[in-house]
């Protein structure tokens, strides 16, 4: 997925200008601070972990990534009309010296 500016403009609203306030709303979800997790506590009770500001962080910019879709429709809907309609040019020479960039790149 290619990562716009509006994914980052996005993702930049919801990051707390404090790490103290890590929480808040993403895409209409609070974060937690708390999560019970089941685990294998022998005395039957849930255990609490508790989520720091980086992991609170991580988790919103997941989830904004993870709403945005991997293919942009619109951007291929009109270079297939571009394309279709013979308005689609492309620059061989850039093209070739790209080819041959990456080519060097791998090599050494």
């Amino acid at each position: 997925m290619k990562v716009n500016d509006k994914i980052i403009t996005e993702i930049s609203t919801h990051i707390p200008q404090s790490t103290k306030k890590a929480t808040g709303p993403i895409g209409g979800k609070e974060l937690v601070d708390e999560k019970k997790v089941e685990g294998t506590d022998r005395s039957g009770q849930d255990a609490i972990v508790n989520l720091s500001p980086a992991s609170k962080q991580a988790q919103a910019i997941k989830e904004i990534i993870a709403s945005e879709p991997d293919v942009r429709e619109d951007k291929v809907a009109e270079l297939k009309e571009r394309i279709e309609s013979v308005r689609y040019r492309t620059d061989h020479k850039a093209v070739a010296d790209k080819l041959v960039d990456s080519f060097l790149y791998e090599i050494f």
